[in-house]
Order: C-alpha cells, then structure tokens, then sequence
C-alpha cells in the first residue's frame, strides 16, 4: 500500500500529536507523585488534642480543615462528630498561634499536605516539646496503665499499674473499649486524659480471686474491682475453676494464659513480716511478690498486706514451693485475743539473753545459745486461772505473773517474748498501769474504754506484725504489768466489758494524758501542724459547772430576771459551754470565763490565761494544775546538743534559716552566743507549735511540741509545782502549754540571753482525755459516757460486737 505526500503528513500530524498527549499525561503523574500522599497510620483526632491542649491551659480555636468555615474550638469541634481527625494545616495554625518558631518542633512540610491528616505518632512528639515549654510544673505526664474495666455512665476506668490503681476519671472517648489492654497515656493528676498508644506486650495479674468460669469468659476480683475476660482458645480447653486463685496473662483483650493455685493450708497467723509469714503447725513461707489479701465474707474486698490479722486463725493460705500467693479470709476474725511483746526495759530491747519460766510447778531456763533461730516454744497452765511466771533478767516489774500463754521465740537478736491473753483479761493489768486504782470508779470506767479501744484497733493491724505482736508492755502502746492488778481497776473492766469508743461506726485512735492547764489541744497542733485533723481530738476547755453551783447561779439569774432553762439532768457535771456545739447544748452549760482552744492561740490571750487560776477547772487543785521552770545559767553548748539530737531524731521538725526569708532542714552548725528565744507559734489551746532561737551565727525553727519541750529542758533545773513541790524532769518539760520569759545579760555584741523562765500548767501532751480531769469530773458525779463524751465530742460508746456486726 503506498502513500502519498498528504497522506504521510496526516500520519506524522497524528503520531506527534499522540506522543504530545503521553508526553503530557506522564509529566502530569510525574508531578503528582512529588506530592505527598496520606501517610499511613493511626491518627489524631480533634478530640484528643482538644484535650491536651485544654490540659496545658492553651485557649485555641481551630480552623476548619478546608479554610472556609468559622474556627472553633477544639472541645467545640470534637463535639460535632466522633473521629473527627486533626490537619496538617489546623497544626500549623497552632503552632503559630504558640508563637513556638523558637521551640525546635519538628518539621513535616515533605510528610503533609495542609488538608491531610496528623498522625498520633507525630502529634506526640510535637506535644512532648509543648510539656517542656507550657507545663513547668509538670501536672501532665505520661505512663502506662492496665485496664480492668470501664465505667462508660461515671467516664470511670478501672486501672491497675503500680501507684495508678482506679477508679480514675477518663476524659478521651478513646478510653471505651480498652478494656484488658495496657496503654501508655497522659495523666492529669488522678484524670486519665487521652491514649498515646496500645501497648502490644502482655500483661500479667498474679493471685487473681476467680469469681466464676462460665460461656468461655472468667470473672474476676482484683484490687477491689470485678471484672469480665474472654478466653483464648487455649485457655478454654483447661480453664481455672471457680473461686479460686489464678495467675493470668492478657493479651489483645483475651485471658492468653491462666495458671490456676490450688494447694492450700490452713492455720493460726503467728507473724508476718515484709518478706515471710509463719503459720502454726506448718513453719515459715516467704512471701511472693504477687501476694494478695482477699476478704471472702460479706462484700469481696482486697485487704492491705497490713490488715493480716497477727494471731488470726480463720485464714487459709495459697502455697506453692514455699511460697504464699494468697491469703484468704474466709470468717470475720474475733478480737478478743490479744499479742504482747515483753520488752527487755534494761537493754531498751526486744530481745532477751536469757528467761525463767515457771508454770504448773515445773521450772524452765532458757538461754539464747539453747534455740536455734525460728524455734518457738509456748509455756501455758493446764488450767484456764493459773498464770505463767517470767522472769527476765533486769526486771523490775511489780507483778511478773501472765495470764494465757508465753511464748519464746528465737530470732537473730536473741528471745522475742510474746503473752497472749483474752483482750479483757490484757485489761486487767493496764487500767492500774495506766491510772490509779484509787481514782473514782467512774473514771476508772472511762480509762478501761479507752484502753480497750487502743488495744482493739492494734488487734485490727498489729504494731509490730514482724514479732507476732499487736503491742509492747511499754509506753510506746499502753503500759502493761508496771503494776499489780486491783481490784477496783478490774470492776472497771468488767463493768465495761466489750465497751469501746467509737466515731461514725469505726473504734476512734484515743490518745490520753495525766493533767491539762484547764484546756487540751488537737492532734495537728501536737504533730506540730502537719498531721490530719480529727473531728474527735480537738482542744477542749476541761472546765464545767457542778450542780451546786448551777444552782446558785440559778438562784441568782433568778433574782436579776434572768430564766433557766428548767431541764432537768441526771448527772451531777455540767459541761462547759466552750467545748463546741456539744457542750453548748448541754441544759445549764453556761460559759465561764470567755477562753476556748482557738482564741488561746494568741500569745497575749493565752499569757493571761496561763497565769490565772480558773476556778471552774476540774483540775484547778491538781499539783501539776500550774508549774514554773526557771534556768538560771543557760548553757549554750547544753542548748545546741539537744538541738542536735532532736534534728537527728526528726530532721523535719529542726529547721535552719537560709539565705532569704525562708527555712530548710539541714544539719546544726554552730551557734555562738544565744540572741533571742521565743515561741513563734501556738497550736489550739495555746500550745507550744514553733520555738524560735536567734543565736550569734544562725538562726533555727523548732516545730512540735514534743520537741520544743526536749529542747528546752536542760536536764538539771527543777520544774516547781503549784503546790510547791520541785521535780527535776530529765528529758522532757512537763507540757507545751507555758509562756517563756528571758533573762538578758551583755555579751560580746549586744545583749544576749542568759537564761529563761518557762511559767505553764499541766502535765502530757495535752491531747484527748486528761486523767486527771476524769478524775475530778468523776468526784464531781459524772458517769463514764459523759467524761468521754466530754474529752472525745462526737464520739459514742458502742459494743465491740455490735461493731463486728455493723
């Protein structure tokens, strides 16, 4: 076929014009694919950053990804649509609204178009430099965390990992259906905020209780919360059985892994330390790990390792190779036995060289070198009256015959002696230790409630659960066999048998002390300031009006117009009208003389009252009622050694002034000549809170009363009572309740102090019932539940078994 000249020109008119169009069409690809695509991954949604940035206090309205509509904010936008996902442009927006040009963020102009889609992983490494410039407190942070479950109507999520255990509060709605995987988040304080990402690691749970095993999923408990898992495939073919402790591994929402425990013993608590428990009849198991603590009665709860009931025999324990996995409590636990330790009083010990036991006739010595550490040996009567004679080397007790069981237990140290009685019979030998048996039955009643109620709440969590005690026989819990049993003391007990103190449902911590100035304090004011306030344990004016003297104030309201209000009461005591609302609803209270705790905190009010016999203080005739302590010679080195010995006691509670205006904890230098000493601080009722001492060099802050009361007492000078008698105190002043005078003389620059009169009243810390002041309400007519009614406001008297039911 041959072509002519036109034709051929068509032709080649035709090839260049389709070789134009290719050329064209692949140049046009060419340069598409320059462009960035959308990346692929998880992105960041509206919401989230929303959040975050709402977190940091960044107040930022968001453009609209396509540029035309109004900005929003992010809460605003988020609102709109679930999954709304956050630009590239609206990032840039932000990033100049932050003015952050200077910040180093990272640039992903080569990663986006402004109309594509941040991902996660980006945004958060943008957001981490967003944490160092705009959170310099650091109140957003990232971890990891486990969810059991989530609460969607509460935005609740239950967690589990280390210090973050739930309920906490989840803002992000990312946080639904993440349930049994671990995350890595960020927090705000207690507030889960949003979902960096999904961990893929597996998460284990050791000593899970087993609830149920039903249609391929378990339910489960674990730290305090029930929760539902699937089963993998595998599981399904052996899974754990009900009601029984499992280790479980999680992976992708599913149990993956579940190894069930079943070997169990069961016997009596007789120790537990942070690493072993010894069981009766079966020895010592160390502790694993993973170890839980699971109340089985009533509601399923997990216990604190703390609350194993030293002494308790209703408990069985999860055993494997030696180990404890779980301890399960199966019955509510009596507390009417209770563990004493017998201390060694002449070493300052807890351990004995050697101890004599007598029992049933038969004698026994044992010394150190005869056991091998871990026996036990336990000496009781064949009969429940007969008692158990120790005698321990330096002793001086007055009464060395216990009631129930001794036991001798070798550890590294020496002999651990430990009695255990009947809580009440424990009784018997502490009301006399504690308070005359000469005082009126009824404040004999008071202190047996008290005392019971101490000792009840260490039966609850042992003092020293590494011994296998609850307490000491010291004054470090509540002074036991320093005297004989009597008789009254022992009516006291008995009258009150299984009586405690109690507040909102719960035994109420009662503390007690021989003698006020006619007015307590509270439990922070003792703890120099930084302890928590209890309703209960608040400065009470320990004043009131007897009956005579109500009615002769009657008599004389009467007589100038005035009404009474006719009530009539069954007791003798009338209470102070300062006391708080309690006392001022009391028919007949009256108000005495216009003190109470809180205004004594001025220096000038509590300077006269100090000073001043009330005549309405129960205690008004007491010895130790009002003292004065007079230093004639300060000695400085004397002053600085027991600033020393406090500080390295309670390195918190001894304080330096820096550079500035301000104080730190650091060691005591040297102080020179003494410049100024005065009290800085008083607590409720006036007590001693911050001492202040100026000297040549430095100066110190010594907050606390306990330590004020070390400080400056110098161990030689006597303190003189009101009824003129002297005592010389050897560590401690008397009370943090007096005002402090200085005696100055010329140094080497200027005047300096030379010594110091201390002018105060009352004898202990002040804190809870005065002894004493029970004493004299109870001569005053008062039964037991008005005296503690009047030094414990708000609290009742309860029995221990009603409590056990509640």
């Amino acid at each position: 076929m041959q072509f002519d000249g036109k034709q051929l020109a068509k032709l080649a008119l035709i090839f260049f014009g389709l070789l134009f169009i290719v050329c064209l069409f692949l140049g046009r690809r060419q340069a598409q694919e320059k462009k960035p695509l959308q990346s692929e991954g998880e992105r960041i949604t509206v919401e989230d950053v929303a959040i975050l940035l709402d977190a940091l206090g960044v107040n930022f309205s968001i453009p609209s990804s396509d540029g035309k509509g109004q900005p929003q904010t992010g809460t605003e936008m988020a609102g709109e649509e679930e999954g709304i996902y956050f630009t590239y442009g609206q990032y840039l927006a932000l990033c100049e609204s932050l003015s952050a040009e200077e910040w180093g963020l990272p640039d992903y102009s080569d990663n986006y178009k402004p109309e594509q889609e941040l991902l996660k992983e980006d945004w958060y490494r943008t957001f981490r430099i967003f944490l160092a410039y705009l959170d310099t407190e650091s109140s957003v942070w990232e971890t990891t965390v486990f969810v059991l479950k989530t609460d969607q109507e509460k935005a609740q999520a239950y967690t589990e990992n280390g210090a973050v255990q739930g309920p906490c509060p989840y803002v992000s709605t990312a946080f639904e259906g993440s349930e049994l995987q671990e995350l890595k988040v960020y927090m705000k304080g207690n507030t889960l905020l949003t979902i960096v990402e999904v961990l893929p690691e597996d998460h284990y749970l050791g000593s899970v209780w087993v609830m149920e095993n039903k249609d391929g999923t378990l339910d489960c408990f674990y730290h305090q919360t029930a929760f539902r898992a699937a089963l993998s495939e595998e599981v399904r073919k052996e899974p754990p059985e009900r009601e029984q402790i499992a280790d479980l591994t999680f992976r992708d929402g599913r149990i993956v892994a579940a190894k069930e425990r079943r070997e169990k013993i069961h016997g009596k608590l007789l120790r537990a330390s942070e690493q072993e428990l010894e069981i009766e009849d079966y020895g010592v198991y160390q502790i694993a790990e993973e170890m839980e603590v699971y109340k089985l009665y009533g509601s399923l709860k997990t216990l604190e390792r703390a609350e194993l009931r030293v002494g308790c025999a209703d408990m069985d324990f999860v055993v494997d190779k030696g180990m404890v996995y779980a301890c399960l409590v199966s019955e509510e636990a009596g507390a009417d036995q209770i563990r004493v330790l017998l201390k060694n009083t002449v070493a300052g010990s807890n351990f004995h060289e050697t101890v004599g036991i007598s029992v049933d006739g038969e004698e026994y010595r044992i010394r150190k070198d005869q056991m091998t550490v871990g026996e036990r040996r336990t000496y009781r009567s064949a009969n429940l009256t007969d008692k158990v004679t120790v005698e321990m080397e330096g002793s001086t007790r007055a009464d060395s015959d216990y009631r129930g069981s001794i036991e001798c237990l070798r550890m590294e140290e020496g002999i651990a002696l430990i009695n255990e009685l009947p809580l009440e019979e424990y009784l018997y030998a502490v009301v006399p230790s504690e308070m005359p048996a000469s005082y009126p039955q009824e404040a004999l009643k008071a202190q047996a409630v008290c005392a019971r109620t101490y000792a009840y709440r260490y039966i609850l969590r042992a003092g020293i659960p590494e011994l296998g005690a609850h307490v000491d026989d010291t004054t470090a819990y509540q002074v036991y066999h320093n005297i004989e049993e009597h008789a009254p003391s022992t009516t006291a007990v008995k009258e009150t048998d299984g009586v405690l103190l109690t507040y909102e449902g719960e035994a109420a911590g009662n503390y007690y002390y021989s003698t006020s100035c006619g007015t307590g304090t509270d439990v922070v004011s003792w703890q120099g300031g930084n302890g928590e306030e209890v309703p209960y344990l608040r400065g009470v004016r320990v004043s009131g009006v007897h009956r005579e003297e109500r009615a002769e104030q009657e008599s004389k309201d009467a007589d100038d117009g005035s009404s009474a209000d006719g009530e009539e009461r069954t007791g003798d005591w009338q209470p102070d009208a300062q006391n708080g609302a309690e006392g001022a609803e009391q028919p007949g209270a009256r108000q005495t003389d216009g003190f109470d705790a809180e205004s004594l905190r001025d220096e000038a009010v509590f300077r006269q009252f100090i000073t001043t016999v009330h005549e309405t203080d129960f205690e008004k005739d007491e010895p130790w009622y009002r003292w004065s302590y007079h230093v004639e010679e300060l000695d400085e080195k004397r002053l600085l050694a027991r600033l020393k010995e406090r500080y390295a006691s309670a390195p918190a509670f001894v304080l330096t002034k820096a550079e500035g205006d301000y104080y730190v904890s650091e060691p005591i230098g040297k102080s020179g000549e003494i410049k100024r000493i005065a009290i800085e601080k008083r607590g409720a009722g006036g007590i001693a809170q911050e001492l202040l001492i100026e000297t040549e060099k430095a100066t110190y802050k010594v907050l606390s009363e306990y330590n004020i009361r070390y400080v400056l007492c110098d161990g030689k000078s006597a303190a003189t009572k009101q009824d003129g008698s002297e005592t010389v105190p050897g560590t401690l002043l008397p009370s943090g309740f007096f005002v402090l005078d200085t005696a100055s003389g010329a140094g080497k620059d200027g005047e300096n102090v030379v010594g110091y009169t201390l002018t105060g009243g009352g004898y202990g810390h002040g804190v809870g019932m005065s002894q004493n002041g029970a004493k004299a309400m109870g001569e005053q007519g008062a039964d037991y539940g008005q005296i503690l009614s009047m030094f414990y406001p708000g609290c009742e008297v309860t029995d221990a078994e009603e409590l056990r039911e509640q």
